[in-house]
C-alpha cells in the first residue's frame, strides 16, 4: 500500500505543471478512465463527488473480481474528441464525443461530460463526470 501512494505522489510530482491547465487534466482522465479504463488511477485526477464514484466503482469491481466475474470481458478500443471548454474562475466544464468498439464488431457513441474545479494549490481536478447518449 505505502508503494502504491508513493507511486501516485511521483506520478503526480511529474506531471505538476499539467494539472495546472484544465484541458491537460480532462485528457488524462479520459485516458485513463475511458481509453485505459483503471479507475484507481483515474482516482488523482479527481475530487469531490467524482472521487466517490471512483472510490464505489473500485469497490464494486474488486468485489466482482473475487468471484472471477469480471474474466470473460471482451476488449474495448474507446476514441474521444474534446469539445470546447466553458466557464470561467474556478470552474470549466467540457464533452468528449466518445466512441467506443467492443472487439468482434459494432459500436457505441456516448457523451462524456467533466466538471472541473482548480484547487486552491492551482491545480485542476475532475469533480463530476457522466455519461449520455448523444
Amino acid at each position: 500500500m505505502r508503494f502504491l501512494g508513493l507511486s501516485c505522489a511521483l506520478a503526480l510530482f511529474g506531471c505538476g505543471e499539467k494539472m495546472k491547465d484544465a484541458g491537460a487534466v480532462a485528457d488524462k482522465f479520459v485516458d485513463t478512465y475511458y481509453v485505459e479504463s483503471d479507475q484507481a488511477s483515474a482516482m488523482a485526477l479527481t475530487s469531490g463527488v467524482a472521487s466517490l464514484r471512483l472510490r464505489d466503482e473500485l469497490k464494486l469491481a474488486n468485489e466482482g473480481r473475487g468471484g472471477g466475474a469480471l474474466r470473460d470481458l471482451r476488449q474495448v478500443r474507446v476514441y474521444y474528441k474534446r469539445g470546447s471548454i466553458e466557464g470561467q474562475g474556478d470552474a470549466r466544464s467540457t464533452v468528449y464525443r466518445l466512441d467506443i468498439r467492443p472487439q468482434g464488431g459494432g459500436s457505441l457513441s456516448r457523451d462524456a461530460r467533466l466538471e472541473l474545479t482548480r484547487l486552491p494549490d492551482g491545480t485542476w481536478r475532475v469533480s463530476r463526470f457522466s455519461e449520455t447518449n448523444p
